[in-house]
């Protein structure tokens, strides 16, 4: 399992001047050093997870457009200094952030001569990170040698630290992708993974018409699993029309009425927010599942859904060879407890919690 954490700020130096301007709005200001004052040059500024970004000019200086009216998270990183995260509240209203960037010091565990990497540890992080094992014809991480691995075989927990933003490339979308790594461990006790990071994309230049059109094509099939894909469709109330199904995770040996109810009644609560556009949705307490199909549900697929809420525990219960053969192609995930507003452009703001689901 792993853990992303999107909406998270780090401690940072910075100022923010308000600006109203009709319309779309910006977001600018200049990246300095703490100690001296003096700009800093081709750091990069990135609204994170969107193609939005730019290295910062001479002077320092750095303007961007928000894409849309929900919370986003600008980044600001440059090798040698620590990487600042703050977050930008929902709204139309432009802004100024003046950063200040203060000198990486680098932790015990880097500094270590005496961790070996392992090539296990390496396999691992680089397939959790990527999504599978690397490749020059698939996704790729051209600066490897930034990352720092240590096990620790009393606790058996590895961590991982970079030095730099990961340059990744996917060969097979084309993008160009700025991955800031904050923190990952791994737990081999219990074979669980937890991360967080900043991103940003860039689309690479295709070589012929025949590699555009399938960059385009498999940029669609991921924007259909995509959390903004969900978002909109969590608004709109298409969750099933837009191929996504969400039902309480129900624990083995619950009562009957509970799981025969859970597809019907997933336990989330969405309400409209009178001042604007933005709607609130609470999650339930417990964990909720959330399966991404890419595609509108069909009849049958629903009944199948029912037959394993109602006779075989639950859709977690599936799992292995078996979920691949009853659901090749589909992704799932659990959302956790909480509250977060909504956007009709796909857009969010307070923290949404999201774990991979072993299959």
């Amino acid at each position: 399992m792993h853990k992303l954490i999107s909406q998270y700020t780090l401690w940072l130096l910075w100022w923010l001047i308000p600006i109203t301007i009709q319309g779309q709005r910006y977001i600018s200001g200049r990246i300095t050093d703490a100690e001296d004052g003096s700009p800093i040059p081709s750091a990069s500024v990135f609204l994170t997870n969107t193609t939005v970004g730019m290295a910062t000019d001479n002077d320092g200086n750095y303007r961007l457009k928000i894409p849309g009216e929900g919370s986003y998270s600008l980044t600001v990183s440059h090798v040698g200094y620590q990487t600042v995260i703050i977050d930008i509240e929902p709204g139309t209203t432009s802004m100024v952030f003046y950063v200040a960037m203060k000198i990486l010091e680098l932790d015990d565990v880097v500094v270590s001569t005496q961790v070996k990497f392992r090539q296990k540890d390496i396999n691992l992080f680089r397939k959790q990170i990527l999504g599978k094992n690397p490749s020059k014809r698939t996704i790729l991480i051209t600066n490897p040698e930034a990352v720092f691995y240590y096990y620790n075989p009393e606790t058996q927990i590895l961590k991982v630290t970079c030095r730099e933003p990961l340059q990744i490339f996917n060969y097979e979308t084309g993008y160009h992708i700025q991955y800031v790594l904050k923190f990952f461990t791994h737990d081999y006790n219990t074979e669980s993974s937890e991360w967080d990071f900043q991103s940003v994309f860039t689309a690479l230049e295709p070589d012929n018409d025949r590699q555009k059109n399938n960059w385009e094509q498999k940029r669609k099939e991921v924007y259909q699993v995509s959390i903004q894909k969900f978002i909109k469709s969590l608004y709109n109330n298409s969750l099933r029309n837009d191929g996504f199904i969400l039902t309480p995770f129900i624990q083995p040996g619950s009562p009957v009425a509970s799981i025969q109810n859970s597809l019907m009644n997933p336990g989330y609560n969405l309400s409209p927010d009178s001042t604007g556009n933005r709607k609130t949705v609470n999650w339930p307490n417990n964990e909720t599942i959330l399966l991404c199909y890419g595609r509108p549900l069909t009849e049958s697929e629903m009944n199948y859904l029912s037959y394993l809420q109602r006779e075989r525990g639950g859709i977690q219960s599936v799992s292995g060879k078996q979920w691949d053969m009853d659901f090749k192609g589909v992704y799932r995930s659990i959302l956790q407890s909480g509250s977060i507003q909504i956007y009709p452009d796909g857009t969010y703001s307070n923290r949404l919690y999201i774990s991979s689901m072993d299959v």
